[in-house]
C-alpha cells in the first residue's frame, strides 16, 4: 500500500482468496482518462504495487509465485495477476528498509556538495542515466517546464488533475489519496493560489503570459544534485517497468537521496527525445520516467496519504 502511483490514485485492489493466494486487480475508476488514456501510468503503478507485495512478503521470509490473472467478475475491477505465497525462509529484500521512508520530495533539496555530485553518479546503471552537469540541469529544467506547461494548457487535463488535488486539510480525502497541499510542498497561501491558477483564473493568466512563471518548477531542477533518467526496453509492458521503477526509487533512497518524479520529461515526446539525447540513452529504449534528486534537509519528512484497508481489500 506504500508503493508509488500516478497522482497517488492508488489503483491496486487486493483480494485474499485463501491462506496462500492473493489476487491483484486494477480499480478502473481511478484511471486517468485524459492524462493516461492508454493505461501506461496505471500499469506502472500496478507493477510497483506488486513489487511492494513481494518486498513485504520477503520481510516475513516468504516468496511469491506469479500466476495468470483470475477471471473478471466485476466491471470496475480488472484482474492483473494472482500470487501464491510460498514459505521459503528467504531474507528480507535489501530495499525493504526504504519502503516506509520513500516519498515524493517536492520541496527543495539541501545544497549539494562536490561529494554529493560524485555520489549521484553511482546510481547510473543499465536502465538509468544521471545528468549532473549544471548546464545540462538548466537545459533539463527548461525542457520540463515547457513540457509540463503544454499539458497544463489543456482544460480537460487540468480539470482531471484538480480532481486529484487536495488544497485544504478540510478535503474529505486529504489523508487518503491524491495530491494534498502538504505533499506538494504548498503552504496555505500557496495552496489557495494554486487552486486559483489551475482553476478559473488560468485562461486570463495564460493570455497575459503570467501562468508559465507561476507554475514553473525548473528552479528546483537546477538546484538539484542531479536528474536520474529511467529507461527500459521499448517493447516492455508497463507492469514490468513499474517493478523496476519502484526498485530504482527505493535504491535512490538507499543511497541517501530524496527524489521527485518529473513525469513530463517522459510523457512529452519532444522532451523525452531530448532528455534521452542528453543522458546518452541507447536506441531501442524508451524513457519511462525521470527524477530530480538531492539530499533532503535534516529532519525533512512527508506524511503520505493512503487509502484505508476497507478501500483496498475487495
Amino acid at each position: 500500500m506504500l508503493a508509488p502511483s500516478v497522482h497517488n490514485v492508488q489503483p491496486a485492489r487486493w483480494r485474499i482468496v485463501d491462506s496462500v493466494t492473493i489476487d491483484l486487480f486494477e480499480d478502473v475508476r481511478t484511471r486517468l482518462s485524459v492524462g493516461d488514456p492508454r493505461g501506461n501510468d496505471a500499469g506502472i503503478s500496478l507493477g510497483a504495487a506488486a513489487e511492494g507485495l513481494r518486498i513485504a512478503a520477503s520481510r516475513m521470509g516468504l516468496a511469491l509465485e506469479t500466476h495468470a490473472a483470475p477471471t473478471q467478475t466485476d466491471a470496475a475491477l480488472v484482474p492483473v495477476a494472482r500470487f501464491l505465497v510460498i514459505e521459503a525462509g528467504i531474507p528480507p529484500d535489501v530495499l525493504a528498509a526504504q519502503v516506509a521512508t520513500r516519498a515524493s520530495w517536492r520541496c527543495g533539496f539541501a545544497m549539494s556538495s562536490l561529494t554529493d555530485r560524485a555520489d549521484v553518479q553511482h546510481l547510473s546503471g543499465p536502465d538509468c542515466a544521471v545528468i549532473s552537469d549544471p548546464a545540462a540541469l538548466t537545459e533539463a529544467a527548461h525542457l520540463y517546464d515547457a513540457a509540463s506547461y503544454g499539458y497544463m494548457r489543456d482544460h480537460a487535463f487540468r480539470a482531471e488533475l484538480r480532481s486529484w488535488m487536495r488544497f485544504t486539510p478540510g478535503h474529505p480525502r486529504w489523508n487518503r489519496d491524491g495530491l494534498n497541499a502538504a505533499a506538494m510542498a504548498l503552504g496555505r497561501v500557496e495552496a489557495i493560489g494554486a487552486s486559483v491558477v489551475l482553476g478559473s483564473a488560468f485562461g486570463v493568466l495564460d493570455w497575459c503570459g503570467v501562468a508559465p512563471g507561476l507554475l514553473a518548477e525548473g528552479k528546483k531542477i537546477v538546484a538539484a544534485t542531479g536528474v536520474v533518467v529511467f529507461h527500459r526496453s521499448v517493447g516492455e509492458a508497463p507492469f514490468e517497468s513499474g517493478v523496476a521503477f519502484y526498485r530504482l526509487w527505493l535504491g535512490i533512497e538507499r543511497a541517501g537521496f530524496g527524489a521527485a518524479v518529473l513525469a513530463a520529461l517522459a510523457d512529452d515526446p519532444r522532451a523525452a527525445q531530448e532528455i534521452a539525447r542528453m543522458a546518452g540513452v541507447p536506441d531501442g529504449r524508451r524513457i519511462v520516467s525521470a527524477f530530480r534528486i538531492g539530499r533532503r534537509p535534516v529532519g525533512g519528512a512527508i506524511e503520505r496519504a493512503r487509502r484505508s484497508l476497507d478501500e483496498t481489500l475487495v
